[in-house]
């Protein structure tokens, strides 16, 4: 059995390499409503050239020192939810990724989060999350899902010292849901990420800065910025022999967005236009590059209202939108 599934792995990433990059949107599955229906959503997802979209669901726990992970009454999409909205998805003509991620409900410093998870039963947190991940594996299955995410930013929790709770984890995910599973590393810790070898996809959160704070952000600024990264992150897919997929590409609509991709905060002069700059950057660096090299992309995130007044992440009714499209054109804009 080890070695035919050696030999299915083979076969899963020789087949990545040869694919066509994934064009991809992410849409956060955050409504409080329950039985609120995600299909429009999903229909204009669709309508953008999008071939694959990226369902995130929403686990907590208390803070980074937490050992149980849990629903939130209000943000977590319960099971029939996200059965649904697979579901929904797959009838709009696109494959699904289940994207977990780990939020914090009292962070107790604004530096908390899913990266700096330090638990105080390392055993006990790992105990949670591979039951809810598994679980999540058995609807991923059920539903017909494409491929599964296993963690995300993870960055205190993805390095040698707990390669044998991944190894555990992975195992038994991989019983109960046969497509390709992935990791997704943070922009600042990709490189000391230790466990893309137990996965089929290496996947990167790229929230890099394109530009320093303060510095001018016009489109040829920008641009330069994602072309210096092109080549880092070019190298780092040679050394693994495998393409990148970024899980997370976003800006918010805000002046100063290029300079701090990362910065959720609700602070900032709506500016439509560097947002749309920030999409274009990457358009123009990365349309061309091989698919040996370059997985393809999920755009962060088209869950909520979007339009002139915006100053959050989604794209949705902002000219952002039409470098999606031109990305996604084939041939590519």
């Amino acid at each position: 059995m080890t070695l035919i599934r050696a030999l299915l792995t083979l076969v899963v990433l020789e087949a990545a390499a040869r694919a066509a990059p994934v064009r991809g949107v992410a849409l956060g599955l955050f409504s409080e409503d329950p039985g609120w229906s995600y299909r429009p959503l999903l229909d204009e997802i669709a309508r953008t050239g999008a071939d694959h979209v990226e369902l995130v669901v929403a686990w907590y726990q208390d803070d980074a020192s937490s050992t149980t992970i849990g629903d939130h009454p209000r943000f977590t999409a319960p099971p029939e939810t996200i059965t649904t909205a697979v579901r929904d998805a797959r009838a709009a003509g696109l494959r699904v990724t289940l994207f977990p991620i780990v939020r914090l409900a009292a962070p107790r410093t604004p530096a908390e989060w899913r990266g700096t998870l330090a638990p105080r039963d390392r055993a006990a947190w790992w105990k949670s999350y591979r039951a809810r991940l598994v679980g999540l594996a058995r609807l991923a299955a059920r539903a017909g899902a494409t491929v599964l995410s296993v963690g995300s930013e993870l960055s205190t929790l993805d390095g040698a010292d707990d390669r044998a709770s991944w190894a555990m984890t992975v195992k038994e995910v991989r019983r109960v849901f046969a497509g390709p599973l992935l990791y997704s590393g943070n922009w600042d810790h990709y490189r000391d990420v230790a466990i893309y070898d137990l996965v089929d996809v290496v996947g990167l959160c790229g929230y890099f800065a394109l530009v320093a704070p303060g510095a001018p952000s016009a489109v040829e600024d920008v641009t330069r910025g994602w072309r210096d990264l092109r080549t880092e992150l070019t190298r780092f897919a040679r050394e693994r022999g495998r393409p990148i997929v970024f899980t997370e590409v976003g800006y918010r609509s805000i002046r100063g967005a290029a300079a701090a991709p990362w910065d959720e905060g609700v602070a900032g002069t709506v500016d439509l236009d560097e947002q749309r700059r920030c999409y274009e950057a990457f358009r123009r660096v990365w349309r061309d590059a091989p698919p040996e090299l370059f997985g393809g992309v999920y755009f962060w995130n088209w869950y909520g209202w979007g339009g002139a007044t915006s100053r959050a992440y989604t794209p949705r009714n902002k000219p952002a939108a039409a470098e999606i499209k031109a990305l996604f054109a084939d041939p590519p804009d």
